[in-house]
């Protein structure tokens, strides 16, 4: 009796294995996702160019506003109606926790378009692709989006108040300098996979604005001079109503917890014309006295972001050739920048000029924070983070550090 139990016990056990296995082997697909095996074959290899775009959209809008409200271009003041997060505060006086949240889910974002662009050209080297145009172009978006996040990395990172750089996948920690090498490898890298020559003049941009944030001002000038010229489109960040513009949402008519800095209200009292480029909207402060001024630049929550322009290539160019290069003629590339807006002309430029330019021209776009540091014009204390600090997150899962 007993040998039949124990019989009987087995069958019942191999009939409810083989029942589960049959059970869980014929449900349908995930509707809300897709397995990672499925992404192994060329017919995805347009969703993975999409993703690595998307993801890329939503960490640099959070990239670029946190930095801005680091910089002197954005102010936090709580007699602003809903200015009510004490982690901006805390971004705005640039006394910063590793802890602190706004600055957590930009590093985060940053990390995972950063994985998905090098996950992207590992996939595509092991496909069999038949259209070599869909090859290039899937290889062209890696290791173009994986330069700009590590160009990013280089930016805004660091692990001292002022030494920047950041580890990379959980690696060991990279200076500035190291990471903007590999960024602009990565783009140099890029160009070998696209013959279109928009495209080639972006990334010359990139590869130009890594080298000038580097200090290497002969190869900036190099690159810059086969950079963007004028008509050519900028190269935007896209986005929706699902992948909201964090100007829109923490900067602009979404929310406000950034307002702009006073100057650029005075920007427009001094010449209404650089309205054409400095888009404002005012509010009344809680006390009802005082106004505030807000970027409607983005004013929508799908606005999309400017990320290189050729105007921004121009600025390089009339930079560098007052630094020593050969680049082009400081006062006419400037001014043609001054009439794409409809500014009248100016008579006169040197570094001041054009840092006053920049900061003009770049409203928000993130290039305010480097400007401080590279001009040394850094406006609070010695012991204030002039990059973000890595996050704990990053400190907690990275041995490395």
């Amino acid at each position: 009796m007993k040998n039949i139990k124990i019989f009987l016990i087995i069958i019942s056990a191999v009939f409810i294995t083989i029942s589960c296995k049959d059970y869980v082997t014929g449900i349908d697909p995930f509707i809300d996702r897709i397995e990672d095996s499925r992404l192994n074959n060329p017919s995805q290899v347009p969703f993975l160019i999409a993703g690595v775009k998307t993801r890329f959209a939503n960490a640099t809008t959070q990239m670029n506003n946190i930095a801005d409200g680091l910089s002197d271009a954005f102010i936090f003041d709580q007699n602003v109606p809903n200015a009510t997060y004490p982690t901006f505060r805390d971004i705005d006086r640039g006394q910063i926790l590793p802890d602190n949240n706004s600055t957590r889910a930009p590093y985060r974002a940053i990390g995972q378009y950063r994985f998905y662009a090098d996950n992207l050209i590992e996939r595509v080297n092991k496909m069999s692709i038949s259209d070599n145009s869909l090859k290039n172009q899937a290889l062209y978006t890696g290791y173009f989006y994986s330069a700009y996040a590590r160009y990013q990395y280089a930016t805004y990172w660091g692990n001292a108040k002022t030494a920047g750089g950041s580890p990379v996948d959980g690696g060991a920690f990279l200076t500035s300098n190291e990471l903007y090498d590999q960024a602009i490898n990565m783009f140099k890298e890029a160009l070998k996979y696209t013959t279109d020559a928009a495209t080639i003049r972006i990334t010359n941009s990139c590869i130009a604005r890594a080298y000038l944030y580097k200090g290497d001002y002969a190869n900036a000038a190099t690159f810059a001079s086969q950079g963007m010229v004028n008509g050519d489109a900028p190269f935007q960040a896209l986005h929706n109503v699902q992948e909201s513009s964090d100007y829109w949402g923490n900067s602009g008519a979404g929310r406000s917890q950034f307002v702009c800095d006073f100057r650029f209200k005075a920007y427009l009292d001094a010449d209404p014309a650089e309205a054409n480029r400095i888009k404002l909207a005012s509010k009344l402060g809680n006390d009802k006295v005082t106004t505030y001024y807000y970027q409607v630049k983005y004013p929508a929550n799908s606005s999309p972001e400017d990320e290189m322009t050729w105007q921004e290539n121009n600025l390089m160019r009339a930079e560098l050739t007052l630094r020593g290069q050969s680049a082009g003629d400081p006062l006419t590339l400037v001014n043609e920048v001054r009439a794409s807006h409809n500014i009248l002309p100016l008579v006169l430029v040197d570094l001041d000029v054009i840092y006053t330019e920049r900061d003009k021209e770049l409203f928000c776009t993130g290039n305010r924070l480097p400007d401080q540091r590279r001009f040394n014009k850094w406006h609070l204390g010695a012991e204030t983070w002039q990059y973000f600090p890595i996050t704990i997150d990053e400190i907690n899962s990275n041995h490395n550090l």
